[in-house]
């Protein structure tokens, strides 16, 4: 029987203080492309087919995330989730057709660390859009969770959700869905359940290089990169983008089938002095080990029509 699991990240909702500051940031330097407005609210697509993959919402109090999107596949797919993930918490809103810019189905759920989530799937997409272009993210390649319990919290992303541990070195376990994408997902074990960065996804390593330097002009400097991580093969430039959101451009992720071996932390251990293949890069920032831990989820943020 097929694995019933999301297929990967469809897009992240993010409260911030500043709307337009944030707004200005994705599209003219993140270089995304503002597709739906209100007054608090601005959803913006990138070059895949989806409708969106970054919403930003005006917050009357500190930056926080609000929801992670997944993609499901149709609707047997999400009322199976659903009906498993409503056995395993309280903290599940009901399939209903989402009021938000591009609709679906779907459903949302606050986890056990109290991360909001949501799973859509027919949602009015660009159909027949799904190019790469250079120097714009074309979606988002995963999201890192930090997690006091890695255990437990592993436990229900196989489980109950239904993702596949692929792969896990020292402190990171990497999560695979039902796409040729190495990870769409990663937990890395820490004191508290906040989000760790949001990793986008852009056509190749010159479109990498050419957005540190876009970064750079514009007054965001390299925290971290550019290098060339172990699991998963890609090539990574972390940044602190509005709020200091911790945000990554990469490219050149790992494509896999069922054939692909996972590994463990011994293999994933890279010589002393080295954080990365190439060992070129400097170690992270100071303070991106900071910001890496400051962003928590909103209370509310799984009722997805609320």
């Amino acid at each position: 029987m097929a694995r019933i699991c999301p297929r990967g990240i469809r897009s992240i909702e993010i409260e911030t203080p500043d709307l337009r500051r944030s707004a200005d940031f994705y599209t003219r330097v993140w270089r995304l492309t503002e597709i739906a407005t209100d007054s608090q609210s601005i959803y913006l697509r990138g070059t895949s087919s989806f409708h969106h993959i970054v919403a930003i919402h005006q917050s009357t109090g500190c930056a926080a995330i609000r929801r992670v999107v997944f993609d499901v596949a149709g609707p047997d797919e999400l009322h199976a989730l659903h009906a498993r993930i409503a056995a395993s918490l309280d903290t599940v809103d009901s399939v209903q057709a989402l009021k938000w810019p591009g609709g679906g189905l779907g459903f949302g759920f606050r986890d056990a660390e109290e991360r909001n989530f949501a799973l859509v799937c027919a949602a009015n997409d660009h159909a027949g859009d799904n190019v790469p272009a250079p120097d714009r993210p074309h979606k988002i390649a995963h999201v890192n969770f930090n997690t006091p319990d890695a255990p437990a919290c592993s436990r229900f992303l196989t489980d109950v959700l239904g993702l596949q541990l692929i792969d896990q070195t020292p402190r990171l376990m990497f999560f695979h869905g039902d796409h040729t994408d190495h990870n769409c997902l990663v937990l890395a074990n820490a004191k508290r359940p906040t989000i760790n960065h949001v990793a986008f996804e852009m056509a190749d390593l010159d479109s990498v290089m050419r957005g540190a330097g876009r970064m750079k002009d514009n007054g965001y400097p390299i925290e971290w990169g550019v290098g060339r991580h172990g699991a998963g093969d890609n090539v990574f430039a972390y940044f602190a983008g509005p709020d200091e959101l911790p945000v990554e451009y990469t490219s050149e992720v790992l494509q896999i089938d069922e054939s692909y071996v996972p590994r463990g932390p011994d293999f994933w251990t890279f010589p002393p002095g080295r954080a990365d293949q190439w060992g070129v890069t400097n170690p992270p920032s100071a303070r991106l080990a900071r910001i890496q831990d400051a962003f928590e989820f909103t209370a509310d943020g799984y009722r997805t029509n609320g």
